[in-house]
């Protein structure tokens, strides 16, 4: 499933159904939170709601009500088996038309079942749209349509002629292996002043003012402009990639464990690896994840470990002599790793299963093609 975000115009009548709709579907979900239920209990419950209460049945869609039980089971299972939180208003921002509820007009807007057709901006036509997502964020509406992907029919077998290896970090976005740097924006570094005095204005402001709604609305001004600037930098970047490579290898970092390091971990979030790898494989051709364990201690050129702390920026090998920027070293090492893993991913297939493995690597010229990668890279 793919997903596109589309801004919508609603009028103010609309306006007014839409934060209706929401404040419907936040009584479904308040009325199962502390019940401990399954899926398909709260779904026979359901039913019995509409009886007892008809608005629901007349204001709201079947699908739209099915949802919420959805969103509470899921809630319910990432929270652990612990109590589940009341919702606010302020904390309950979207609801969903899965399957039926919603079409996609030819005057440019969109229909939904019990609301009507609101203006909506398409910078694309989505194709086989199967749900759609309503959200309200800083007082704007939004429509995210989940579109599900065709599977690609491989007619011919895809040769991969550009591989890439990439290293992600701090102060430096991510170094690939054909020697190209891109800096880290670090758009929240940047903007903690702002943040910070966003904040204490808030925190002045008296409990449920109207002053303490506006401070509250500019800091979320400030979150939301971050973040639309980071988003447009990992798209830029992810396209750039995906459009020059065939083949992307990442390390599999597990961001979660790095964040335990506190001095680091607000660096580590607001570069966003993870949205930046999410982004790859939906938009690149193949992305593969490598053991990230000593990519940047084991020299590139001989294989020699050579140990250094952070500090240090430049791989100078003890036993071949080489001398490479700390992250030079590391993609080539990724690169290295991602080859060999397909390769050896490749042997160990029947013969009848190589043909249909979307690389082009015949049995007879796998060492020799292994060579010419490698040797390409160094």
């Amino acid at each position: 499933m793919l997903n596109y975000k589309f801004r919508l115009y609603p009028t103010k009548e609309q306006e007014l159904v839409l934060e209706q709709t929401l404040d419907g579907c936040r009584w479904v979900y308040n009325y199962f939170f502390d019940k401990n239920m399954s899926k398909e209990d709260m779904q026979f419950t359901l039913v019995e709601l509409k009886e007892q209460h008809p608005w629901l049945r007349k204001y709201y869609h079947s699908k739209m009500l099915q949802m919420v039980t959805h969103q509470v089971a899921a809630a319910r299972k990432a929270s652990k088996d612990k109590l589940l939180s009341y919702r606010k208003n302020e904390d309950f921002n979207a609801f969903t038309y899965n399957q039926s509820g919603f079409k996609i007009e030819e005057d440019g807007k969109l229909y939904l079942s019990k609301i009507g057709s609101i203006r909506i901006v398409l910078h694309r036509k989505p194709v086989n749209v199967k749900q759609v997502t309503i959200c309200r964020k800083n007082s704007k509406w939004y429509a995210v349509a989940a579109c599900q992907l065709l599977r690609r029919m491989y007619s011919t077998l895809i040769k991969y002629r550009k591989p890439v290896g990439i290293d992600v970090g701090i102060t430096k976005f991510c170094h690939d292996s054909d020697n190209h740097v891109e800096d880290n924006p670090q758009l929240l570094t940047k903007m903690l002043r702002p943040l910070r005095k966003a904040h204490r204005r808030v925190s002045r402001r008296q409990t449920g003012s109207s002053n303490r709604e506006k401070a509250r609305h500019m800091l979320a001004r400030l979150y939301e402009r971050i973040h639309n600037k980071r988003r447009d930098f990992l798209h830029k970047l992810s396209a750039y990639y995906a459009s020059r490579y065939d083949l992307i290898f990442l390390e599999g970092l597990k961001v979660a464990n790095l964040t335990r390091n506190h001095r680091l971990a607000r660096k580590i979030l607001d570069a966003s690896w993870s949205a930046f790898k999410n982004m790859l494989q939906y938009k690149a051709n193949r992305v593969v994840e490598v053991e990230p364990a000593y990519s940047s201690v084991d020299c590139s050129r001989c294989g020699h470990p050579v140990p250094k702390s952070l500090v240090v920026r430049t791989h100078v090998c003890t036993k071949c002599r080489a001398v490479l920027d700390r992250e030079y070293n590391a993609t080539i090492n990724i690169l290295q790793r991602g080859l060999e893993s397909l390769i050896m991913l490749l042997l160990l297939l029947p013969v009848e299963r190589r043909e249909v493995t979307p690389v082009e690597i015949q049995h007879e010229s796998v060492k020799q093609e292994e060579e010419e990668a490698i040797g390409q890279v160094r």
